[in-house]
């Protein structure tokens, strides 16, 4: 207990000292796929006032669902306000992840593809679909690796041309048997259509604290800072998963 202690305190100095970051309750969702493994799970972010922009609140709730040892299926809802609005929904999703490479064949290498549909509920906003490439890499005993790319295709009236391009990267240190302490780093290209700068890009990077509270539930901790000029200054994250 003592040592989650002093690792959630130095982990929430690092936040406290952090200064740009962007709006998100997106992971960096491993690949590994097992039966019965079903969970549901509470996602939290926060992003306070800065660069004119007003402080915005991002909750996010998904169950899913194992069908076998290869196959599992989320289905997500998005709700979140800005500057005081009343809160209420803006997206709906469905996705499905397909394991094709186990760790235990591969040398510590799970690889998954997932394909997921986004229905926006918020006018003005496209809808969207994605194909993903996950990750997992047992770098050794105690550190991992996980990288995903996300290629997605808008839709509706309001969509921008061309494919959509986003990368995901995690490395994480097992610090104690219950905890690890990492790095994330978020990319969002825009489109094959309009790159864009670097400063147009969304470019994200934070500290990441995961672990178990019992059995059952899992907690990640996390705040992303801003690289380039497009993400707002901060963005504080609260993960919370059941399993069952």
């Amino acid at each position: 207990m003592r040592f989650g202690l002093i690792v959630s305190a130095a982990f929430a100095s690092a936040v406290a000292l952090g200064t740009a970051a962007a709006q998100s309750v997106s992971g960096v969702s491993g690949s590994d796929v097992k039966a019965g493994e079903d969970s549901v799970e509470y996602r939290f972010a926060f992003s306070p006032d800065n660069d004119g922009r007003e402080e915005a609140y991002v909750h996010r709730f998904h169950f899913q669902h194992a069908f076998n040892d290869s196959l599992r299926g989320r289905v997500l809802l998005l709700m979140g306000n800005r500057g005081g609005e009343p809160l209420d929904v803006q997206s709906v999703s469905a996705e499905a992840l397909y394991q094709f490479l186990e760790s235990e064949e591969t040398n510590g290498w799970d690889s998954a593809i997932r394909v997921d549909g986004v229905l926006s509920t918020v006018d003005g906003r496209p809808d969207r679909v994605r194909f993903g490439w996950h990750n997992a890499f047992e770098l050794s005993k105690t550190l991992d690796l996980r990288a995903v790319l996300l290629l997605g295709k808008e839709l509706g009236d309001n969509r921008r041309a061309g494919i959509t391009i986003e990368t995901r990267e995690e490395l994480t240190l097992k610090v104690h048997p219950k905890y690890r302490v990492g790095v994330q780093f978020f990319s969002n290209f825009n489109t094959t259509s309009h790159v864009g700068s670097f400063d147009e890009q969304r470019h994200q990077l934070g500290p990441v604290l995961k672990g178990k509270l019992t059995d059952h539930l899992k907690f990640e901790l996390s705040s992303l800072f801003g690289i380039s000029d497009d993400p707002t200054d901060l963005d504080v994250r609260f993960f919370l998963t059941y399993g069952f």
